[in-house]
């Protein structure tokens, strides 16, 4: 008996109404990135929107800086060329306990504004989320043509320490955390640590360190002995000063209450904007 062909025959019709359907849908435009080195403004909703997908081609590795502004406290993640590259830096403080209007070159400097610095080369297309905010607002990037500063420093301000526990406490005061150095980071931190005016390289210096490839050993002191050419994990053998980095960013917890007029007026400072950036009545 020969097998019925109708069920195959009947799906037709809906696969050719389907791919019309597809053919007929609006393609989604990339939105390009006309300048380097300027900030650009962006809007943003709710936490869990996105930006337009911008493009860029740069010559040569330049910088995505990502910069909350006008009310202080809203945080981003990024995600360039498909790939999550993280959160910016987690925001000191109440939400909108800073104010600094559509300044992002000022919001670079104060805490209590969410950052994040994100390496970029040749073409690329990138995506920035809201993971929180009190209602939306306005923020902003730039294309910078310099590379992303190094997230590691030499940190003098507490001296030579004898121990990890000395070096984090250091770290931390510095608002950074003690270093994690591995492979894929071994030669940008080789470079910060001889371009430290307080390191002596010649013939070699040392800094404490957290971990090597993700290992503490057990929690012992660890030092990251250097010259000017070459380096070497070992065991702490004297006093050394801390290296330190930029901490991993931590998601808002949403306890922060939200600043007032009156909180303002406490303080002896008028508001801004507590719109954060959006027109009166909405986006």
């Amino acid at each position: 008996m020969t097998p019925s062909t109708r069920p195959a025959t009947s799906l037709l019709p809906l696969l050719v109404l389907l791919a019309l359907a597809a053919l007929a849908a609006p393609a989604l435009a990339d939105t390009p990135v006309m300048s380097v080195d300027e900030w650009q403004r962006f809007g943003f909703g709710s936490a869990g929107s996105h930006t337009d997908t911008y493009t860029v081609t740069l010559p040569k590795e330049g910088c995505l800086i990502v910069s909350d502004a006008y009310c202080s406290g809203d945080q981003f993640r990024v995600t360039i060329n498909g790939q999550d590259k993280g959160l910016t830096s987690a925001p000191a403080g109440a939400w909108c306990a800073a104010q600094v209007g559509s300044n992002a070159d000022e919001a670079l400097t104060k805490p209590e504004y969410s950052k994040g610095y994100f390496p970029i080369n040749g073409a690329s297309s990138f995506i920035i989320s809201v993971v929180y905010t009190q209602g939306g607002g306005g923020a902003y990037f730039k294309i910078s043509s310099a590379t992303c500063p190094a997230p590691f420093k030499v940190v003098t301000s507490a001296g030579k320490v004898n121990s990890r526990a000395a070096a984090a406490a250091a770290c931390e005061a510095a608002g950074m955390a003690l270093a994690d150095v591995t492979s894929a980071n071994w030669e940008s931190v080789l470079n910060v640590v001889r371009a430290s005016p307080d390191i002596k390289i010649n013939p070699m210096d040392a800094v404490v360190i957290n971990s090597w490839n993700s290992d503490t050993y057990g929690g012992v002191n660890l030092q990251l002995t250097v010259s000017s050419t070459s380096g070497a994990i070992t065991l702490l053998t004297g006093p050394a000063y801390p290296l330190c980095q930029t901490p991993v960013p931590a998601l808002v917890t949403p306890t922060a209450s939200l600043a007032t007029t009156s909180s303002f007026a406490a303080k002896k400072t008028a508001p801004k904007d507590l719109n954060n950036g959006l027109p009166a009545g909405g986006k």
